[in-house]
C-alpha cells in the first residue's frame, strides 16, 4: 500500500480492500439430528464460540465491532497511502474487487504495466541511471540438498526420461516444493470436476510466490 508509484495490468485483479469474520455454528445442524447440548457459565461470554448452540447477540456486537475497527484500520492506511480521503478509499473498498483498469480510474493504481516497468521506476527514483548501470536480482529461497540433486537429475536425458514416464515427477515436486504441489492439487480437482460435468463456474487462482 505504501509503495511510491503502483504499476498493474489492465486485467490484473485488484482488490479487495475490506475484511470479514466468520464464527462457525451448528446449532440447527444438530437439532436435525437430535443432538442437544447445556451447561452452566460463569459469565455471559462463557463458552461464547461453542459451535453447538446460537450466537448471543452480545457476542456477535463484540466481534462486529473488531471487524468494524479493522476495516477502519485498513481504509485509513490506504487513504494515507493514496493520499486520499478516507471517505473516497471507501466508496472503492467495501470487499469489492476491481480489474486494472477500473482501479486505475478508481486512484488505487497509478500506472499500467508490469514487473519490468516497475523496476525501471524503481531505478530510476533511487538515480540509479540507465538499464545497464545496474543488474536486477531475484531473491530466492535457497535451494535444499535434495532440490538441487533433482534439479541435476532432471537435467539429464536418462533423468528427464524416467521423470516423462513415471510418477516419479510428482512425487519429487511434492517433497521439494510441497507448497506448489498443494496449489496444482487445487487446480487439478477444480478442472476434474469440470470434466465430470460439474456446473461450469469461473476461477481465478493465483500462484503468489511462484
Amino acid at each position: 500500500m505504501n509503495a511510491d508509484r503502483i504499476y498493474a495490468d489492465p486485467s490484473t485483479i485488484t482488490g479487495s480492500i475490506g475484511i470479514f469474520g466468520m464464527v462457525p455454528n451448528f446449532s440447527r445442524a444438530l437439532d436435525k439430528i437430535g443432538v442437544h447440548t447445556d451447561g452452566v457459565g460463569t459469565t455471559r461470554f462463557a463458552g461464547a464460540f461453542d459451535v453447538t448452540r446460537p450466537m448471543d447477540p452480545a457476542v456477535g456486537q463484540v466481534i462486529q465491532t473488531v471487524i468494524n475497527k479493522g476495516y477502519a484500520d485498513f481504509t485509513g492506511r490506504v487513504a494515507d497511502a493514496r493520499k486520499k480521503p478516507v471517505e473516497a478509499v471507501d466508496e472503492v473498498a467495501r470487499g469489492r474487487v476491481w480489474s486494472g483498469a477500473q482501479a486505475k480510474e478508481r486512484g488505487l493504481v497509478d500506472a499500467f504495466g508490469g514487473l519490468k516497468d516497475a523496476v525501471a521506476d524503481a531505478a530510476s527514483r533511487a538515480k540509479l541511471g540507465k538499464a545497464d548501470a545496474y543488474r536486477v536480482r531475484y531473491i530466492e529461497k535457497a535451494a535444499t540438498p535434495f532440490a538441487q540433486f533433482v534439479s541435476g537429475f532432471a537435467g539429464s536425458r536418462a533423468g528427464a526420461w524416467m521423470l516423462s514416464d513415471s510418477g516419479m515427477a510428482r512425487m519429487m515436486l511434492a517433497r521439494t516444493m510441497p507448497e506448489v504441489d498443494t496449489q496444482l492439487r487445487f487446480v487439478e480437482n477444480a478442472a476434474r470436476e469440470k470434466g465430470n460435468g460439474a456446473p461450469v463456474k469461473a476461477l481465478a487462482y493465483c500462484f503468489c510466490g511462484f
